[in-house]
């Protein structure tokens, strides 16, 4: 009995049509895996992983040449393929675009910039500045600075400006025993209590000492350095603590908060911003050079709101920012899973390699740590002139780098922090300083987690009492 040759071409055909379509999937699977999750194979995977890698796309680039040879282009196909085609993409740039808008409530590294008009968080924080109903109020040279006398939520403030209730002589009784901290949130001890913060916990660690307190919520570097020339130096003392939370690399080039962080509420403020340009550094002063200016931001957002952008690292860092919901969201999700890292494992390459800078898709986004960054290089110039004014002053800085959550879990997988490249200057320039989570890893192994760490962003008093700790022993003091 013969078989029926049309019939045994058609299962062979099928057969094959399921082995090529098994095939692709498999090759797609293992790419997400190589640039997703590469980082957790084990090291003796790794060259297999590359293989696997350089196999799948050669042969999806197979697969693809054989079905664009086997394709018989006409007209009507090719315009309903056309169609199809762009039906999809709607379909995930709605997505995307969902994905992008709720996201953005959880995670201002995706947040979408509206340089037209203000949030609802905004104004109200502006108002109630203006109001005198804020925590912080207008400062020509520093942006903002604290309410003297005013208390919120377990803040407060004393009369003379700093953290918590307790009064100093301007004048130190004894130098040796007073430490300027100088720094944002984390310095200001934001979600603790006025006996948790590490300047606080600093003073029951060394009697005697006065550990004056001129963090200002929602600052970055820049205001730092101002608030230290402005406010600091008239306290005298020996020792300048200059912390310096990860997340604010962002914060020295910004001019005007909003414009990373459109919802928060307690400093929609400017504020004076490092800038560097064709190789030549400024720290450009507060755009709003007087507090009236704030009337005329909330009464003509669109023409106030265009001018502080212009003055931004989003203009003069000449990186092109993207809105495309597709490419944020791939961007996005590039960064999260560490995609830059896994490449480099790859290739092959150091893991503490950078790789090529890429700007472009966020200017305040993950290359802004890169070192040929021009928002990097702008942070570094803002160290070397804040530490050498300290030195100046007849005076001792400490810097004090302070990790977020996301630097923690980080660390707590192996990975290499992403200020790895600060440190590298610090360490080439001879500055003193110490990186906060390389206390925690001593303190917590394999233990580390940030659950632990935090409050809600901010640490709390145990974590803040180890920061204090480490400081008293990095000076020596007594």
């Amino acid at each position: 009995m013969t078989g029926n040759p049309t019939a045994d071409a058609n299962t062979d055909s099928k057969t094959g049509s399921k082995l090529g379509t098994g095939l692709v999937v498999g090759a797609v699977v293992i790419l997400v895996l190589a640039f997703g999750y590469l980082e957790k194979v084990p090291t003796a995977l790794l060259w297999p992983m590359r293989l696997l890698v350089v196999l799948s796309i050669g042969y999806l680039v197979f697969a693809l040449a054989q079905k664009v040879r086997a394709t018989k282009f006409e007209g009507k196909k090719v315009i309903f393929s056309l169609i199809l085609l762009l039906m999809l993409y709607g379909t995930f740039y709605v997505i995307c675009l969902v994905f992008v808008k709720l996201m953005s409530k959880k995670d201002e590294a995706i947040t979408t910039v509206d340089v037209t008009e203000l949030t609802k968080q905004a104004r109200g924080g502006i108002q109630a500045m203006l109001d005198g109903e804020s925590p912080v109020q207008y400062d020509r040279e520093v942006g903002w600075v604290h309410r003297p006398g005013y208390a919120w939520d377990g803040h407060s403030i004393s009369e003379q400006g700093l953290r918590g209730t307790r009064l100093y002589p301007v004048q130190a009784r004894d130098p040796e025993k007073r430490i300027l901290c100088i720094g944002d949130s984390f310095t200001f001890g934001y979600e603790v209590g006025d006996t948790e913060s590490f300047p606080y916990h600093g003073e029951q660690l060394v009697p005697g000492s006065e550990w004056i307190n001129l963090g200002i919520c929602g600052s970055g570097l820049t205001q730092s350095y101002e608030q230290y020339l402005k406010n600091g130096r008239k306290w005298g003392g020996k020792y300048v603590v200059i912390a310096f939370m990860t997340n604010n690399v962002k914060r020295t080039v910004n001019s005007f908060r909003a414009l990373v962080e459109p919802k928060g509420a307690m400093t929609p403020l400017t504020k004076p911003f490092a800038k560097i340009v064709d190789g030549q550094f400024s720290v450009e002063p507060n755009p709003f050079q007087e507090q009236a200016r704030y009337e005329k931001l909330l009464a003509n957002p669109e023409e106030e709101l265009a001018y502080l952008y212009d003055l931004d690292y989003y203009t003069w860092s000449n990186q092109e920012r993207v809105t495309n919901p597709v490419l944020r969201t791939l961007g996005y999700v590039w960064e999260r899973r560490n995609g830059d890292h896994n490449l480099d494992l790859l290739l092959g390459r150091a893991k503490d390699g950078f790789g090529p800078f890429r700007p472009g898709g966020d200017p305040y986004g993950s290359a802004l740590w890169h070192p040929k960054s021009p928002g990097f290089q702008a942070n570094v110039k803002v160290f070397d002139r804040y530490y050498a004014d300290v030195i100046a002053d007849g005076r001792e800085p400490l810097i004090v780098i302070l990790p977020s959550g996301a630097d923690v879990e980080k660390r707590a997988k192996g990975d290499p922090p992403k200020h790895r490249a600060l440190l590298d200057h610090f360490d080439e320039k001879g500055y003193r300083y110490f990186d906060f989570l390389d206390v925690l890893e001593r303190e917590y192994g394999d233990k580390l987690d940030p659950k632990d760490l935090y409050v809600k962003t901010h640490f709390n008093g145990k974590s803040n009492q180890l920061i204090a700790e480490e400081i008293v022993k990095m000076l020596s003091l007594k």
